[in-house]
């Protein structure tokens, strides 16, 4: 095997003569990366792994027990081990690095003998940690591959679908290893999608290469075979750019970067849904030559953005759809003059599916055989696919309609929003309150916003914040208690919401005239 090995210190004299021992001494194959700044140190091993870091106690930027313990906020792995090199024999030093869990303690100045009985005990070491987990990898198989077609299915949900409101979201942390509730979308495609088939292999092949890359700090999805939609976690902005650039610098290295195109959204929050994150990270990737054509594309994205969501809309609204075939029509036209005839019937293939999925259908009910259309789609011409996917649309909202008939004299929904109004500030997800009315999530979700003419979620979100407003006229407490009191967890993203729904800050608005208000 080959030893990964970091050495950090801000002396480049002590970097080189470990360096030195190491390569002189040593009949194991070893790899050494150095650095002479703890900061770039801490960075690196945050991205890569390795078995073994030599760090410095005193660095200017960053001290090895700073660096340690801050490595140890972030990742939890028992590589690498720490062997901590000081020129301070303090017992304080040597008491936090134990608590800081290092392998050892060097004092310079050292020895030749002194680093070579450290390594040799430290690969002894990796070589048990490393048998071990070997002995767990059967074990774990199915697991990660259960885990892996999971990751693939609950990106769709936490973009389009939005996984706050119709999933556990804590138990999926759990699953994945991340925090879901804030960061950034990046969509990655090929520039040359002639051949479907090979697009989709190589897309396949870029994500299990992205998966080992980023183990644990991503979700990784292929979007309809044609582009690989990536979630990234971050708490901040500041975060999020800088995992931006770090992600280019690993995949600018990788021999496919010539022939990819890569798009990122700004930070978002799960709150307020990752769907407009995944749309401009998509439009980041699209081929604009000229500012006519950026133009052009971008108005024909909102137009088919805009038809999209009006079937959607009416398939949940289906007593009225004089203008459905035209609005297919339209759909058509463009999603041949924006991606291609090409990409026609995948385009058509996944508006059928999200329509399917509005409806609550079955994947075979009645009529209605997805996988029959799907294909035939994949079968046919640009003329017959137009045909086919009439037929196929027009069924759902015969379904749709159906649905509307039966449940449009269920009163559960008022009961549902006198529960909310009563317990807003508690922590109440879609998910629970859809169980407490014998409801499936999804289907509640549609069905309160039909009754409301907003999602729960909005529904929520602005009710806690009219009681927080009267709060901030009626009480002299702290905006961070009254977040809490009306049940946001996170008090930055409740100035962000009450922004947006308010026009101003919650400082702004307790410091405004009531006349103004």
């Amino acid at each position: 095997m080959i030893y990964k090995i970091l050495i950090a210190d801000d002396e480049k004299i002590v970097v080189d003569s470990i360096k030195f021992i190491l390569e002189n001494n040593l009949k194991e194959n070893i790899e050494i990366t150095t650095f002479l700044s703890g900061r770039e140190a801490l960075e690196n091993l945050l991205f890569y792994q390795y078995h073994i870091a030599f760090i410095d106690i005193k660095m200017p930027d960053l001290d090895g027990l700073e660096l340690i313990e801050e490595y140890r906020k972030l990742r939890n792995s028992e590589f690498p081990l720490f062997i901590i090199v000081s020129a301070y024999d303090k017992f304080e030093f040597a008491i936090k690095a134990i608590k800081e869990k290092a392998f050892a303690y060097i004092l310079k100045p050292y020895s030749i003998d002194d680093i070579l009985s450290t390594i040799k005990l430290a690969m002894s070491q990796v070589e048990q940690i490393l048998a071990k987990t070997r002995e767990n990898i059967e074990k774990n198989a199915q697991l990660i591959v259960m885990r892996n077609l999971l990751e693939n299915s609950f990106i769709p949900t936490l973009i389009f679908k939005n996984a706050f409101d119709i999933v556990d979201i804590n138990q999926y942390e759990k699953i994945f290893g991340i925090n879901l509730k804030s960061g950034f979308l990046c969509v990655l495609t090929l520039k040359d999608k002639s051949d479907f088939v090979l697009n989709f292999r190589e897309l396949d092949n870029i994500r299990k290469d992205m998966r080992i890359l980023f183990e644990h700090k991503a979700l990784i999805s292929i979007g309809m075979g044609e582009y690989l939609i990536c979630f990234f976690p971050a708490k901040d902005q500041k975060e999020a750019d800088l995992l931006k650039e770090k992600v280019q610098e690993i995949l600018k290295q990788k021999p496919y970067w010539n022939n990819i195109k890569i798009g990122f959204s700004d930070l978002y929050y799960l709150e307020e849904g990752y769907e407009n994150a995944f749309w401009e990270a998509y439009y980041n990737i699209l081929d604009l030559d000229t500012p006519d054509d950026k133009e052009e594309n971008e108005h024909s994205l909102l137009l088919i953005e805009n038809l999209e969501a009006k079937l959607i809309h009416s398939i949940n609204n289906p007593t009225q759809v004089p203008l459905i075939e035209n609005y297919i029509n339209q759909l058509h036209k463009l999603y041949v003059e924006v991606f291609g005839e090409n990409n026609l019937k995948y385009k058509m293939i996944k508006l059928i599916i999200m329509l399917l999925l509005e409806t609550g259908a079955t994947n075979k009910e009645e009529s209605f055989d997805i996988e029959k259309v799907i294909t035939e789609i994949l079968n046919a011409d640009a003329h017959r696919i137009l045909e086919i996917s009439k037929r196929a649309i027009l069924a759902l909202f015969g379904k749709a309609k159906v649905n509307h008939e039966q449940i449009i004299n269920n009163d559960s929904i008022n009961k549902a929003i006198d529960f909310i109004n009563q317990n807003y500030n508690q922590e109440i997800s879609l998910a629970q309150i859809s169980a407490t009315f014998n409801f499936n999530p999804y289907y509640f979700s549609k069905l309160f916003k039909k009754y409301t003419g907003v999602s729960y979620k909005t529904y929520l979100t602005k009710l806690r914040i009219q009681k927080a407003c009267e709060l901030l006229k009626n009480s002299s407490k702290s905006i961070k208690e009254i977040a809490f009191l009306v049940g946001f967890s996170d008090p930055n993203y409740f100035i962000k919401a009450f922004k947006k729904f308010v026009g101003v800050t919650p400082s702004a608005f307790r410091n405004m005239p009531e006349q103004l208000i």
